[in-house]
């Protein structure tokens, strides 16, 4: 016991996360480009992957996406997390061959599970048509896993992202900041959607001050289509804000666990600090 360096089994984190990442980098034997990537994703919680996706797949996403915004029987997000009125779409793997076939982008499972050691499970989708608006936040304030950190997400653009369209904002390195939840506000836990959308404002509202206070760098990532962000579960992120209203961000995000995890949980109905967990049944979240 104690080999930390030679065992990334031996702790908790990621092991792309882990304090041992370089030395254990040596001893990979790794193409270039996924070394790239790693170091990266370690340094900075995210890194950009080409996925060499043809025009005709992301033609066809765009369809059965401006399809779907039609359809009466969508299924969006709730209304707390919508900052504007382009709808963003849930579960659109369920209605879509090629919306499920971007989650299992054989090239991003690959990389996530050589980055985590564990295998990735996409448990679900968000499509986009415009930006989101949406301010700055940590995919683990709405997923959680425990271990901690066993979350990430691959948002592929579906178009080129400019100044102009709301492209997709980070704040490198923020990844190493402390794990924020509801509890570390001391105030109950929320019972409802009503009381949780209060609390994601208190939640939003600090994490801006965070920012200014600790004078981090908020930086733009402009893509081209075909292209993923692939971030770590504790980074801050968020959409720039849309110069040209009339303008398309196309793209889809998906969220991963991973296996092998004790359990999985809402950290918006939790309190970690009391033991209260909304346990989350990966089974049934898993796109497959």
């Amino acid at each position: 016991m104690g080999n930390f360096h030679k065992n990334p089994n031996l702790i908790s984190l990621p092991w792309i996360e882990s304090d041992f990442f370089y030395s254990q980098l040596k001893t990979k034997k790794i193409s270039r480009e996924f070394k790239r990537y790693a170091i990266k994703f370690h340094e900075d919680g995210y890194c950009v992957v080409d996925l060499g996706l043809s025009k005709k797949k992301i033609n066809e996403i765009i369809k059965t996406v401006d399809n779907l915004s039609k359809s009466k029987d969508v299924k969006l997000n709730p209304k707390i997390y919508h900052y504007n009125k382009s709808p963003r779409i849930i579960e659109g793997w369920k209605k879509s061959k090629t919306i499920k076939e971007l989650a299992l982008n054989k090239k991003i499972l690959k990389l996530l599970n050589f980055l985590y050691r564990k295998k990735p499970i996409p448990i679900n989708t968000i499509n986009f048509i415009k930006g989101s608006d949406q301010p700055l936040h940590s995919d683990y304030i709405h997923f959680s896993s425990s271990p901690h950190k066993y979350l990430t997400a691959a948002w592929v653009a579906l178009e080129d992202t400019n100044i102009n369209n709301g492209p997709l904002m980070v704040v490198p390195r923020s990844h190493k900041l402390d794990i924020i939840d509801y509890s570390f506000f001391n105030i109950s836990t929320p019972r409802s959607m009503n009381e949780l959308s209060k609390y994601y404002k208190v939640y939003e509202k600090y994490i801006k001050q965070l920012v200014k206070e600790k004078k981090l760098t908020i930086k733009p990532i402009f893509m081209k289509k075909g292209q993923a962000l692939i971030w770590a579960a504790n980074l801050l992120h968020g959409g720039t804000k849309i110069v040209d209203t009339n303008s398309t961000r196309y793209s889809q995000v998906t969220h991963y666990h991973f296996e092998g995890c004790n359990f999985y949980y809402n950290p918006g109905f939790s309190n970690p600090l009391k033991g209260e967990f909304a346990y989350r049944n990966l089974e049934k979240l898993r796109i497959s």
